[in-house]
């Protein structure tokens, strides 16, 4: 792939992150939260927690300046600004949409649900000194009001410009409670309900070949011959119509595979 392929762990990372913004209680929902618990970011990010009620930014954590070239106190002083400034304007008219969409879902899901609900966004942003990357963008809702709408929303901004994609932008509903995902296209401002194309058993070979694990090694994670891995392997790339791992990385990302 040109690189070598790095993933990191949120759950654990953010027991590690120097915060620039100390606030015990968003660190410690952050750690514990189910879906950041369950989630995975390929490649370099940082995290913003905002609060949609005050637009005020509540959290700064990651490799904010790296990444977007603005350091944390600059993200945290533009605020809302950042959220809005940051994505190409013509791929923020598209995430606008989605997050209307996804508002409109959210409401029709029973209150039970909603705190396993969350978008995915893959986007073209510009960053302070005006390169243009690729980001794929996790909102995940942590605190909701009387109402079981949520209100602070905790944002992964992962930089996924080397995987190449080049369908942006683009975005997905996850819906983890009924274990439905939903693509959205700026060509079709609907929920897509994509095709769940692996077992779990493949899902599990996916996941451990995005953290760099050879056949071998999975095959002794999962309890599984090497040959066992290499036909899971063969088979998941014959499902998704792929030709490599490198492309299968790419492919799990958008798609909201693992």
């Amino acid at each position: 792939m040109g690189r070598q392929l790095q993933v990191f762990d949120l759950v654990k990372a953010f027991g590690r992150q120097d915060f620039q913004i100390l606030d015990s209680q968003y660190k410690t929902r952050l750690a514990n939260h189910p879906l950041v618990r369950a989630l995975w970011t390929v490649g370099r990010y940082f995290v913003v927690v905002s609060n949609m009620q005050t637009w005020d930014t509540e959290l700064v954590t990651g490799d904010c300046e790296a990444i977007s070239g603005y350091s944390a106190d600059e993200v945290a002083a533009l605020k809302a600004e950042f959220a809005m400034n940051f994505p190409l304007q013509q791929d923020q008219a598209f995430n606008l949409n989605v997050v209307k969409l996804g508002m409109q879902y959210l409401h029709q899901q029973p209150k039970e649900q909603r705190e396993s609900i969350y978008a995915v966004y893959f986007y073209r942003a510009r960053r302070k000194g005006g390169q243009l990357i690729t980001v794929q963008h996790q909102s995940i809702p942590i605190i909701f009001d009387e109402n079981t709408v949520p209100f602070i929303f905790s944002n992964i901004y992962t930089d996924i410009s080397y995987l190449g994609v080049t369908n942006i932008p683009q975005a997905l509903m996850v819906n983890r409670h009924t274990n439905e995902t939903f693509n959205i296209q700026p060509h079709h401002l609907d929920l897509v309900k994509t095709e769940d194309l692996f077992s779990l058993r493949e899902k599990e070979v996916i996941q451990l070949l995005l953290t760099g694990q050879t056949s071998r090694q999975i095959g002794q994670q999962l309890n599984i011959s090497v040959e066992t891995v290499r036909t899971h392997r063969k088979n998941i790339l014959k499902k998704a119509h792929l030709n490599s791992t490198a492309e299968l990385v790419s492919y799990a990302v958008t798609h909201g595979v693992v």
